[in-house]
This record gives structure tokens, sequence and C-alpha cells, in this order.
């Protein structure tokens, strides 16, 4: 099969000599006006290569080509022009991303031999993409099952985030969805805490004092999974996103560099803000309120995603989720755990009512009665679990 050429120019005459000179080795498709080339790729058109003429009224070549590659990025891309001035290339090259440069007049063997290039060009970055999307692939299964061993209930609570994450991209764009890279991050955002000793963990999550060295450790753990995931080739914006995704969008937090505000990945900023929303809502607190938190500490956040959510976002539907009391043993109870039954002492001195957020000193007291061996080995805690779509749960 003949590999499939757009060429764009408001000179009929000109779309003519190419038709006759490239149609026994292209498919030839031609368009008048950017315009009309960009109709021609949004109805379908699989293009290999464009050849565009630069200066074209309305549109010119460079802005019509930003806008093709966006629609159709695996495209390979030559420009013709009169004017063959230095700034004019620059931007071709680094605005339009073309692969060929041609000065008018050009001969047409010289045309011929440029769209071939270009399909050759077109070959490589496929093969390429395939490799890469091999690598994904292989990459994704494999740390979906290192973090499944790792930690269960990691898949848990990413299909919550998640669901709240698509909810979100549901009210700003019904049609695009949320990016393939968002995704990824949502699911692997833990996979940092797998290279951390998971004593060490389990220690940080459970309320135990760290030392400055083990606390940095523990910091360390978006960074290093912004790691694990840049070795992955095609992963790049997946890595960037777990990377910052505890950044404060003022600057604070970790990592420890200058990224701030809009320079840190969307995807990075909307997962700072929902999931600070879900842990403030499955520790009890009622989301409208949750939502007016986050604004008090509105430095940490972007301001537009908050405004957002406060405005016109709506979660997912409440069915979609359900709140079930979970008994788990003494020493896996964490700062933020909600307690679903009331705690007493085995001496029976009450500890703390139903409904209680865990905090840090009162998880430091149970400890100190737990040493004594005055508490249960087991305690009764309120999780937030998805609700599968046949209603029923394992």
């Amino acid at each position: 099969m003949k590999p499939l050429i757009l060429c764009i120019d408001d000179d009929p005459l000109v779309l003519a000599n190419h038709a006759r000179s490239l149609r026994k080795h292209f498919t030839m498709h031609t368009a008048l006006s950017g315009a009309e080339g960009i109709a021609a790729i949004e109805q379908g058109g699989q293009y290999t290569v464009i050849l565009a003429d630069m200066r074209m009224p309305g549109m010119d070549g460079i802005e019509f080509l930003v806008r093709a590659l966006e629609l159709s990025p695996d495209t390979v891309c030559a420009m013709l022009t009169g004017n063959s001035d230095q700034e004019t290339a620059v931007r071709a090259v680094n605005e339009g991303r073309v692969f060929r440069f041609l000065n008018k007049p050009c001969p047409s063997t010289e045309v011929i031999d440029a769209i071939q290039a270009c399909y050759e060009r077109h070959k490589d970055l496929r093969a390429k993409r395939l490799v890469e999307e091999k690598a994904v692939d292989g990459g994704v299964r494999l740390l979906t099952q290192v973090l499944q061993a790792s930690d269960p209930h990691a898949v848990n609570r990413s299909q919550v985030l998640w669901e709240y994450v698509s909810s979100y991209y549901k009210n700003i764009d019904p049609v695009g969805g949320v990016p393939r890279d968002l995704e990824l991050a949502v699911n692997f955002r833990t996979v940092g805490e797998v290279v951390i000793p998971s004593s060490l963990v389990h220690k940080a999550k459970t309320g135990g004092d760290l030392t400055a060295a083990e606390e940095r450790l523990v910091n360390s753990a978006p960074e290093v999974g912004g790691q694990i995931l840049g070795y992955i080739p095609g992963m790049e914006n997946v890595a960037s996103i777990v990377r910052y995704q505890e950044k404060g969008f003022d600057g604070s937090g970790v990592p420890l560099d200058s990224v701030a505000g809009e320079a840190l990945p969307f995807g990075a900023r909307l997962i700072r803000v929902m999931s600070d929303l879900l842990r403030l809502e499955a520790s009890g607190v009622p989301q409208r309120d949750a939502l007016a938190l986050l604004k008090k500490d509105g430095h940490l956040y972007d301001p537009e995603i908050l405004k957002v959510c406060m405005t016109r976002w709506r979660p997912p539907a409440q069915t979609q989720f359900e709140r079930i009391r979970v008994t788990i043993p003494l020493t896996e109870l964490c700062i933020s755990d909600v307690l679903s039954r009331p705690l007493h002492t085995t001496g029976n001195t009450f500890v703390a009512p139903e409904g209680t957020i865990v905090t840090k000193p009162l998880l430091r007291k149970i400890r100190e009665w737990q040493s004594l061996q005055m508490m249960k080995e087991e305690v009764d805690i309120s999780i937030l679990r998805p609700i599968n779509p046949d209603g029923a749960n394992n």
C-alpha cells in the first residue's frame, strides 16, 4: 500500500503539479487551506506525511502543522517556502516539528526525495512507538504484580482515587476523558514505597517515632517512585506526575527543588487535591467541609482545581462506595484510621468513642497501653471501598 500524503497549498496550480509528480509514488490528498487540511485530518485521514506551504492566508503553514500534529502526532511534516530566512526555518523546526524544509522553486525530484525521507522517518517512529508500548505494557504488568504482593490494599485505594480523578474529568472534559499517563500515575503512585524497608513504612504509618534519616527516607517515596517509572521507555510523563504528587502548589514539600505552581504536572496537582480530599472524607469529614479545609490551606493546592471542585465538580455517585467495618490487628492501626466501635482497655477503661479519627498522640497512648498488655490484640475500624458494578463485593 502506498503511503498516504496530504499536500496543503492555497494555489491550485501548485497542488495540480504536486499531484502529477507524486501520484505514481504516493496516495495523494490535497487541501487549499490550513482549515481544509485540519478538517481532512479530523475526518479520519491517517496521513503518513504532510507537505505544507508556509505562506497561506488565514493560517500559515507553521500554525497548521502545530494543530495537525496535535491530532496526528505520528505524522511527519515537510514544508515548502519561498522565504528561506533563518527565523522562519527555526520556527518551522521547533514549533511545527518539520523534518524536511524545502525552498521554492523546488524540482519534483527533490520533493519526492523529501517525502520519501519523511516516510522512512515515519516508519522509524512507528517502530519505536511499538517497542515503547510493549515495554510499557510489560512494565505495567510487572509493577502491578509487585504492588499487589507488597501492599494488597494498594489496588483498592488506587481504585477509589481513580473514581474521584475520573469524575473530575467528566466535568471538565467529558469527551476526552482521563489522559492515559494520569491513569497510570494513579495506579503506581505508591510504587516508591516498594524499595523502602517494609518495617520502616509500617512504622511511619502506625505512628512510630522516626529518626531524621528515617523520615527523609520515607518522604523520598514519591521521588523514588518517579525514578523507577522513569526507567520504562514512554513513562516519562507518568514518572513526573508520581514524583511531584505530594508537592505543594507553593513549592513546599518533596522533592526539594524549585518546581512550583503551574510548572508542576497537572496530574500531580490533581492527585494532591483528590488524595487529600479522600483522606479527610475517609476520616469522617463531610465532603463540603473537607473541601473547605483544603481551601483554608489553599497555598498547597492549585486554586483552579479547588474552584472547580467547589463549584461544578460532582464526585462519584455515593452508591459506588460503601463504608464497611473491618477488624485488623492492633499493631496495624494507623494514623487517620477511623474507629468503628468504642475503644476500651482490657480492664474496660474507656479510650476513645466510635468515629474517632486516630491521631498521633492517641496512637502513642494506645501503643503505651499495648506495651503493658492492657489492650486487645484486634481493633475495629471503618474504611471506604468501591462497590463492584454487579453490586457484590468479595
